[in-house]
């Protein structure tokens, strides 16, 4: 009986070894078939590449976290509008603004002035580009516009019948050209009689020259060759609609006197010693005219006729003396004056203009300017 059992148990052993050499070859075979087709590979590959992916995701996430702390950071220094701050009286008009133009060269502006203002004397040494400062004028159209402090010391002559016909966009482009700045201004251009006229308390300008808006036809029959393209003036019949007083897009080249066989104009000069009660805000009154003491006389890039039965006289708006007034550059009985004015730049700032706090002060005057970016 034990011997039986022995022997049993002797197969039993026997059997089972055999069992798992049979399954550790066959264990032999899987894993080599396995491993020569790749996909232990393969798993391998793909988990590195799940980790790598996870780990770059993870780096991304932090750039992207990195760069919206960068963000609210900026906002904690709490960036400024110019225009809000004006608006809601934080920066008041007349406050000192630290503006720069870009470089400038005269060359280009020069040859357009000595060919359409009928004058030859615009010259490097009468025409450069300045160290101006700058006061906040107003807030137009959702802009900031400053003004110059003063107006230049530069000049521009002005003669004839093409000084009338080319002076509103000889002294736009003349301050374009010198004060403009590529990232700040959208626009560049000199002071327009409508600038004051806007400023003033009184609307109707018949108040204080009784024949403003008057038409005349005067005996003598001269013109500039602009007049017809002049809104409200009428040449041979045909009236004029394309420009206002204050408007002009292209140069005209006059080479001779024109004279009309009917001419009507529109009386559109007015003239006043002007006082700090005639201003809606005694600022402007500071700003256009300072306080009555004298500036340098300086051009306004408009146009205007004064006229009566006989003659009618060919104006650009000036400011002399603490008046406002206007200088006859041409006349219908056919004779020309030159001259020679300072000009005023008005500088558009672009809407999203900010205020650079940390550099900023407080805008009292021109060393206290507020900066901006």
């Amino acid at each position: 009986m034990k011997k039986h059992l022995g022997k049993e148990q002797g197969i039993t052993l026997i059997a089972l070894v055999i069992t798992i050499i049979i399954l550790l070859i066959l264990a032999g075979i899987s894993i080599s078939a396995l491993t020569n087709q790749g996909l232990f590979k393969n798993a391998k590959a793909a988990q590195n590449a799940t980790e790598k992916a996870e780990a770059e995701q993870g780096q991304r996430l932090n750039e992207y976290e990195d760069e919206i702390n960068k963000y609210l950071s900026n906002n904690d220094k709490k960036e400024e509008k110019l225009v809000d701050k004006v608006n809601d009286g934080t920066i008041k008009i007349g406050d000192y603004v630290k503006y720069k133009p870009d470089t400038a060269s005269t060359t280009e502006i020069l040859q357009e002035l000595n060919t359409y203002s009928g004058s030859n004397a615009n010259t490097t040494s009468t025409l450069t580009q300045e160290s101006l400062n700058w006061r906040v004028l107003d807030v137009k159209d959702g802009q900031v516009r400053l003004i110059s402090e003063v107006p230049t010391t530069s000049t521009i002559t002005l003669s004839g019948y093409n000084g009338y016909n080319n002076a509103v966009k000889l002294i736009d482009d003349t301050c374009n050209v010198l004060y403009s700045n590529s990232k700040l201004a959208s626009k560049v251009q000199n002071l327009k009689i409508e600038d004051i006229q806007e400023k003033m308390v009184e609307t109707d300008y018949s108040n204080i020259t009784a024949d403003y808006g008057k038409k005349f036809t005067p005996a003598n029959k001269y013109y500039s060759s602009i007049l017809t393209k002049q809104k409200d003036e009428k040449v041979n019949g045909i009236t004029g609609k394309e420009w206002s007083l204050s408007e002009q897009t292209e140069l005209l080249n006059q080479t001779s006197e024109l004279q009309a066989n009917s001419l009507e104009v529109k009386y559109t000069y007015w003239n006043k010693a002007m006082s700090i009660d005639d201003f809606k805000d005694n600022i402007y009154y500071e700003l256009f005219i300072n306080n009555g003491s004298n500036y340098s006389t300086y051009w306004m890039s408009s146009r205007c006729v004064d006229a009566n039965s006989y003659n009618a006289a060919f104006d650009v708006h000036i400011v002399n003396s603490g008046y406002v007034n206007a200088g006859g550059l041409y006349f219908s009985y056919d004779n020309e004056y030159p001259i020679v004015c300072a000009f005023r730049p008005i500088i558009t700032l672009n809407y999203n203009v900010q205020i650079d706090t940390e550099n900023s002060k407080d805008g009292s005057t021109a060393e206290q300017a507020y900066v901006i970016k």
